[in-house]
Order: C-alpha cells, then structure tokens, then sequence
C-alpha cells in the first residue's frame, strides 16, 4: 500500500466544519446542549448551555457534564491543530475547585504537548458570567496512524515513523 492511501481525504478543518463534525459525531453533545464556540490552533473553546440532563440535586453542574465538557473540548482542539477525527482519549484527570452553580459554563483547552502519538491539552472550566474556575482537566489523547501519516513526518520508505 503506497503511502498516499494510508492519509485520510483532505478536510477543510473550518470551525463550521468541526461544529458540524462533533454536533454530528459525538452523541452527548445534543444531549448536554453543549455549543462549539471556537476551534483554533491555539484554543478549543465549548459553552455548557442550560439544559435538562446537567445539573444534580442541590443545583451544582454533575462532575460527569464537566468531565465531557473538558474532554470535548479537548477533540475540538484536535480536530483543529492536528485535523484527527480518529484521536481517542487516554487519560483525563479532573479537579473539581469549587461547585459550578451558574451557567453557562466555558471550557478553554490550550495545548501543553502536541506530539507524533500523544496530544496534552490543559482545560480550564469557568461560570461565562463571573469568570470564576470551577474545575481544571489535563487530558490526554492517542493520536490515528493516518494522522501522523499526512503530519509529514512518515520516513522516507513510506511507513509510518517511530
């Protein structure tokens, strides 16, 4: 197989690509009324909306709504620097600083290691109206074969480099 097959079709990795792609792929994101706000080479950004299925009982945002919510930032995040719709989570942790209790929420992942098979993002979560952090992710994901194929950084026999 010559190394032209192994890459995935160019996409155009526009933000109303990638609003479509997660709305589209990732199924929590209706469910959540989460909203792709930007998708940038140096910034994920996601807004946690009022919904139906993400508040618990006393009226905090659940830790499970925020842990997506990290970690579909995150993918937005990917999608736009390393353009993987295959990248699949490998780690995540969560502090949870303070009970989220005014939404919408807005969750900014920014890039710590954008490496050939791992991708680090550091996720601040915060209440959109005051600002204050409520909880900080730092996720980690594998990145596909196809996308280190088509980063240029095959070797030169057109396998995949180490």
């Amino acid at each position: 197989m010559t190394q032209a097959t192994n890459r995935t079709p160019a996409t155009d990795w526009t933000l109303a690509h990638i609003r479509r792609h997660i709305e589209e792929g990732v199924p929590l994101v209706p469910l959540f009324n989460l909203e792709v706000v930007e998708a940038s080479s140096t910034r994920g950004l996601l807004r946690l909306n009022k919904g139906l299925h993400v508040t618990r009982p006393g009226g905090s945002v659940a830790g499970p709504i925020q842990f997506a919510l990290a970690d579909v930032a995150t993918y937005a995040l990917i999608l736009a620097v390393k353009h993987d719709p295959a990248a699949v989570t490998v780690d995540m942790t969560i502090n949870f600083l303070r009970p989220a209790m005014v939404l919408p929420l807005l969750a900014a992942a920014t890039t710590l290691r954008a490496g050939r098979r791992l991708f680090t993002a550091e996720v601040r979560i915060s209440e959109e109206a005051s600002g204050k952090l409520v909880s900080q992710a730092t996720t980690t994901y594998a990145l596909s074969d196809a996308a280190r194929d088509t980063s240029g950084l095959a070797s030169r026999n057109g396998e995949p480099s180490a």
